[in-house]
């Protein structure tokens, strides 16, 4: 992505929001997980850390609802270091460099391939000793144990989040969901998860999801695994698998805007392919999902 494509001379990234004070804990950290050896249709999830941290700096700190939160301290730790190859041979240093997020700062991590999932769920899972539930809004449930003959196929991202993380399933909401195979229907049935299909969700109206995760989440803490393909292809076509008849971004800032109240504990946003994107579509749609997320710190919504 040249300067001739987004203009972004002058503009510091992530809004101008400032690092903390010398000492003092940020509110946010993020950082970025550049891999998509995961994604076996079509890789370039790998380019978008760079590419949102770039295009971050046309975002101001104001909320969709005209919300000022400049006083939002923000850690940008950059990138991390991967070993070549796939997600599992990365995954323990991932899930410890993510667990070193301090006590009550939000991490949001930047994929790559929707494996990101997988270390930072195992994270969070640590970091809260235990007490985390997970919203997981995606077309596809990632619940195959095995996918494309891999067991770190980004169709297999969830499962072994749960699995190493040791993560009670019951404490999942699946979100917008419509492709499956049909292994992964039998693991939600049998395990307890709960399936908010993409279908369901486009008739859902006032406080649903906020009802249907607040029955359950107790003094939990509630993740957020954002896969970009959740939206409509028509509204985000630079993805892997795009899949049609999803969200669309104002029912995905919606849903968000219902959970403000319930504590939060951190987000990743995966899948954005930089490579497949028109005009940078797709990828302004997650950085307004990760501005509107991180204008919640205002309202007390932290772990």
């Amino acid at each position: 992505m040249s300067d001739q494509e987004f203009n972004t001379a002058g503009l510091k990234p992530w809004g101008g929001l400032q690092p903390p004070a010398a000492g003092a804990a940020p509110d946010v950290r993020i950082l970025g997980v550049p891999m998509d050896r995961g994604s076996f249709y079509r890789p370039g999830a790998a380019k978008a850390p760079a590419a949102l941290r770039k295009l971050s700096a046309i975002f101001a700190p104001v909320s969709e609802h005209a919300e000022l939160f400049d006083t939002v301290t923000v850690q940008d730790d950059g990138d991390l270091t991967l070993i070549d190859g796939d997600m599992g041979v990365n995954v323990d240093a991932v899930a410890k460099a993510i667990e070193k997020t301090p006590a009550g700062t939000l991490p949001i991590v930047l994929g790559g391939d929707h494996t990101t999932a997988s270390p930072t769920l195992i994270a969070q899972q640590r970091r809260l000793n235990g007490r985390l539930s997970i919203l997981y809004i995606d077309a596809h449930p990632d619940l195959n144990d095995s996918s494309r003959h891999s067991r770190w196929s980004n169709g297999c991202a969830l499962r072994r989040g749960l699995e190493m993380g040791q993560i009670d399933p019951r404490k999942v909401t699946l979100l917008g969901c419509r492709d499956y195979d049909w292994e992964e229907v039998e693991f939600i049935r049998k395990m307890g998860i709960t399936l908010v299909t993409a279908a369901t969700a486009h008739r859902w109206t006032g406080s649903q999801l906020a009802d249907e995760i607040g029955s359950r989440i107790g003094g939990d803490a509630l993740h957020i695994s954002l896969d970009i393909d959740s939206l409509d292809p028509s509204i985000a076509p630079g993805t892997g698998v795009p899949s049609a008849g999803g969200l669309t971004s104002r029912e995905l800032l919606d849903f968000l805007r219902q959970l403000r109240g319930v504590r939060l504990a951190g987000l990743d946003v995966d899948e954005v392919a930089p490579p497949l994107d028109l005009g940078h579509v797709t990828s302004l749609a997650a950085l307004k999902f990760i501005f509107e997320y991180i204008g919640m710190v205002k309202l007390g919504t932290t772990s």
